[in-house]
């Protein structure tokens, strides 16, 4: 009887086991320790930090009082002040949850990356502009142009791209405007909140590189600062199997409103809405359930666990 509640112990580990391990992760970065209005920006030389299983890496220099590029954390929140020396803050003035996010630096001598929990696909997170951009592009400096102009005519864009690489390959490539001033000036925006990007089309990943890009460009390259915070940045782990899997299934619209419908091979046997922590918020058991009603969900991103034929599916939903 002994042998077998310990054999039944282990099979529930390792199924619980099995079971952490298909479920989205999501690098919050609220278990990185910082002090109240504070950062981390690799002075230790440590060269980059994990979190839920991915490493964000950070170059810093010594020479003439210290530099870094690539990413920091921080939980600093000005939204006031310009210029280089409040790099660290997030125009928003908070995190998306919770205190601390990541600031990223991208330059041209070091890449700015990040490596993925083994392959991954549906990867999402949330972006906004620094302090220091946002400013910069709103009022000029020294070294950057006023967005618009001085007629507020002039057609400048600020632009984050990823590239997705699996075991060395390149994938495909996404694009964020930070800010876009190349329609009506009605339409003209630098971003403050934070907001989706959603990296679907890259396919299956396992470590992603950011770029920035502008419209105001000197002889010494782009002038806009290049700076950009992150936050919630999710994974779903993915294998040959699970890749085929996907096409069995499709929910549309995606991104959604209301109502999500489900378009499936097969009758659906249980639906479990989780968010992006892992958290239950909706269930359902009714059989070949087909259009579900998420109005009462907040925008952001979920994650769909669907069961049918004898199997399990798990999809990402975004609401807005």
């Amino acid at each position: 009887f002994k042998k077998m509640k310990k054999v039944t112990f282990l099979m529930t580990a390792l199924l619980l086991s099995a079971f952490a391990q298909l479920m989205a992760q999501t690098a919050t970065f609220d278990d990185l320790t910082l002090q109240p209005d504070s950062f981390w920006n690799g002075s230790d030389l440590s060269g980059g930090f994990y979190n839920a299983n991915c490493y964000f890496v950070n170059y810093y220099d010594t020479s003439f009082g210290g530099s870094w590029s690539g990413f920091a954390y921080s939980n600093k929140t000005d939204s006031i002040t310009a210029g280089y020396t409040n790099m660290y803050s997030v125009m928003a003035g908070h995190a998306y949850s919770g205190n601390n996010f990541t600031v990223a630096y991208v330059n041209s001598f070091t890449t700015t990356y990040v490596r993925l929990p083994d392959s991954v696909y549906n990867v999402v997170f949330y972006v906004t502009n620094s302090t220091y951009a946002y400013i910069s592009m709103r009022d000029g400096d020294a070294f950057a142009k006023k967005f618009g102009g001085t007629s507020g005519n002039d057609p400048d864009w600020f632009k984050l791209t990823v590239d997705g690489y699996n075991n060395g390959i390149f994938t495909d490539s996404a694009e964020f405007y930070l800010a876009d001033f190349r329609f009506n000036n009605s339409q003209d925006y630098i971003l403050k909140d934070w907001d989706i990007f959603d990296l679907s089309l890259l396919g299956v990943v396992d470590s992603l590189v950011f770029r920035l890009s502008s419209s105001d460009v000197g002889l010494w390259g782009m002038n806009t600062p290049a700076y950009f915070c992150m936050e919630n940045l999710m994974t779903m782990p993915v294998s040959v199997e699970e890749a085929t899997k996907k096409s069995d299934i499709n929910i549309f619209p995606n991104p959604c409103i209301n109502l999500a419908t489900i378009d499936i091979a097969g009758k659906i046997d249980r639906l479990v809405i989780r968010n992006i922590t892992g958290k239950t918020l909706l269930e359902f058991n009714k059989p070949d359930i087909r259009q579900i009603d998420v109005s009462i969900l907040p925008d952001g991103v979920y994650v769909l666990e669907i069961s049918f034929n004898n199997k399990t599916i798990m999809q990402k939903m975004i609401k807005q």
